[in-house]
């Protein structure tokens, strides 16, 4: 039985091929036409069963008379438009099935020159969805290729040239696939490949981003602390290529503005602080006082003015040649100590006296037959043990007329002979300027008085500690500060301390730290004694027993030094698991170090310790590394 819809259709399917037969047929009482109505030879209609949602190509052939022009339509059985043409008054176009189920009427009318008309239709039946290859999509869903089931909308995309996903793009999201357009894929480094303004080498700018893809963050811009030293450009940080340069850097001598103040090594041994034409390497004593600097006009401040170890030497408050008197307590040549009031007058053109009058009173006359007058220079022509020259006696007199008594205590003046100290360079240290006013021979003694916190110099690593001129090799940057003093035999003089600061050598190679081939394992073994418990041994304690001491020697010596350094060397020791307790570990200070534990075992059990030891190597320059080796003791009972 023909349902109600179908007998519709076919019904007007037989009124159309009705209408067609009475074109072709005309009356007996209707005119005859010189020229024939269009006639429709055919239509190609790609698929009469479809599935909804796709698209077919349709077409139709006819002849007639003049230019022929064309309509397309489509009619479902209640009437109403089904589907979608491409363009409907064209000979060959697409028509797009609907997504309901159903029989479509595609009709195609054909109008001649005349305007006579011929029309034809085809039915096509439209039908559910078909997934063809079984990939969960159908063609009418958005499956691009339904005969391959790893292409559907939202598969993944591969870089095979298809386009996998179908949504019109091929290979994009691919690692070897530009995507942004901006000249890298993820294979090229693109860290975002959805953002064209994100690429290896790209721009950064303060935003947060990584644009240059080096998995730093605003890296380059003035927010960002390049070197890792603490401070941003933003942050006040001049050179932010380097992390020894920031405001909070201390200053060194090196031409290099370190903490970013704006000025360039100041509050160095090399910067003149106090502006006073004298930096502490050209002699300066007190680089904060612009009034103190070698040659100054000395001071009655209690203050060294003039930088040559005395203090108010010169000033008419000192007593500068020691006779008792100064300026201001009346010495007219304070330089002379034959001169102060009260005196005894010489002939030498002075007035010794200071009473205003030269060479006056002279007595020539040899009163002590020592050879020699008052006018002659004797200081007490009433003894012939005091005259100019005598042996000096420490008697409390001036035997020698001199103005000096027997022993005068010396001055320390050291000096730094280096001009521009560097780590791994010898630095010069002289003491040439000190002296005795008695003219006794001099003994020196070189000492530190501050060091880096790193340095493990001692004064012993002073050479010629005790000469005039000595040196050091420091074995790190930083501020250092040299003492030297003075004995006479007697006195000793105070200290002078020489400060400065030595600056990193350029290009320097980090050490490379080894331990030598003998201590990558060692077992020592005890030997225990019957216990109380019939015939169970004990071990009160099992320790190594090398080098007839108990520790282990451990040798780091083999480690390198790319730029021939000399070598520093720390080391340290843990128990890392089995018995045993914590080792000990001492430096000898020459690249060995002595090791010391103790294991507890009883009976005749078997104890079995494994220890961790390490060492940091350092150069000159501050570089360094490190290397650990495991010692693995054994403590087994003799049975």
């Amino acid at each position: 039985m023909t349902s109600p819809k179908k007998s519709s259709l076919f019904g007007a399917l037989g009124v159309a091929a009705g209408l067609l037969l009475a074109l072709g047929a005309p009356s007996c009482d209707a005119p005859v036409n010189d020229v024939d109505p269009p006639l429709i030879l055919g239509m190609n209609i790609e698929s009469t069963n479809i599935t909804a949602g796709v698209t077919i190509d349709v077409s139709a052939e006819a002849v007639g008379a003049g230019q022929l022009s064309y309509g397309w339509t489509s009619e479902r059985e209640d009437g109403s438009e089904g589907g979608d043409f491409a363009d409907p008054e064209v000979e060959a176009t697409q028509w797009t099935a609907p997504f309901e189920e159903g029989v479509i009427l595609l009709r195609v009318s054909v109008r001649d020159a005349r305007g006579s008309v011929a029309s034809r239709a085809v039915p096509v039946r439209v039908g559910a969805a078909e997934d063809a290859d079984g990939d969960g999509y159908a063609v009418v869903e958005g499956d691009c290729n339904d005969a391959d089931p790893t292409i559907y909308p939202g598969a993944p995309e591969l870089p095979d040239i298809i386009d996998n996903d179908c949504d019109g793009l091929i290979d994009e999201g691919s690692e070897d696939v530009d995507d942004d357009g901006d000249g890298f894929s993820d294979v090229g480094g693109d860290c975002n490949d959805t953002d064209e303004e994100i690429y290896p080498g790209a721009p950064e700018t303060v935003d947060g981003v990584d644009q240059d893809c080096n998995g730093l963050i605003d890296d380059g811009t003035d927010a960002f602390d390049d070197d890792e030293d603490g401070f941003s450009e933003d942050e006040g940080d001049c050179d932010d290529g380097n992390d020894s340069i920031n405001p909070a850097s201390p200053e060194l001598l090196d031409g290099v503005d370190n903490d970013c103040d704006g000025v360039t090594d100041e509050n160095t041994v090399g910067y003149d602080d106090d502006h006073d034409g004298f930096t502490e390497l050209q002699g300066d004593c007190d680089d904060g006082d612009a009034d103190t600097w070698p040659g100054a006009p000395e001071l009655p401040d209690a203050e060294d003015n003039d930088c040559n170890g005395l203090v108010d030497d010169g000033s008419f408050i000192t007593d500068d040649d020691g006779d008792g008197f100064t300026d201001l307590a009346g010495d007219c040549d304070d330089a002379n100590p034959y001169t102060h009031p009260g005196a005894p007058e010489y002939l030498d053109g002075l007035d010794n006296n200071c009473n205003g009058q030269i060479d006056e009173g002279m007595d020539t006359d040899d009163g002590d037959a020592d050879g020699f007058s008052e006018a002659d220079g004797d200081c007490n022509d009433a003894d012939a043990t005091i005259y100019p020259g005598a042996l000096e006696l420490d008697d409390g007199v001036d035997n020698d007329c001199d103005g000096l008594g027997y022993t005068n205590p010396p001055t320390a003046i050291g000096g730094l002979a280096t001009a521009l100290p560097t780590s791994c360079g010898a630095v010069e240290l002289t003491a040439a300027s000190s002296f005795d006013p008695d003219g006794d021979t001099l003994d020196f003694n070189w000492f530190f008085t501050t060091q880096p916190p790193v340095s493990d110099l001692t004064d012993d690593d002073i050479i010629d500690r005790t000469s005039m001129n000595s040196s050091f090799v420091p074995d790190s940057a930083g501020y250092w500060a040299v003492a030297v003093q003075v004995t006479d035999g007697t006195y000793t003089s105070a200290p002078s301390t020489i400060g400065f600061t030595v600056v990193e050598r350029d290009n320097n190679q980090p050490p490379v730290a080894i331990f030598g081939a003998g201590n990558i394992a060692e077992m020592g073994n005890s030997t225990c004694t019957n216990g109380p418990y019939g015939g169970c041994q004990s071990c009160d304690s099992c320790a190594l027993d090398f080098d007839a001491g108990t520790h282990m020697l451990v040798d780091a010596t083999a480690s390198t030094d790319p730029d021939g350094d000399p070598l520093y060397y720390d080391f340290e020791a843990s128990h890392a698991s089995g018995d045993g307790g914590i080792p000990a570990i001492t430096s000898n200070g020459d690249g060995t170090a002595n090791l010391e534990l103790t294991m507890a075992t009883v009976c005749s059990i078997n104890s079995v310790g494994t220890y961790e030891v390490g060492v940091t190597v350092r150069d000159c320059n501050g570089a360094s590394s490190n290397t650990t080796m495991i010692l693995i003791y054994t403590c087994d009972p003799d049975l």
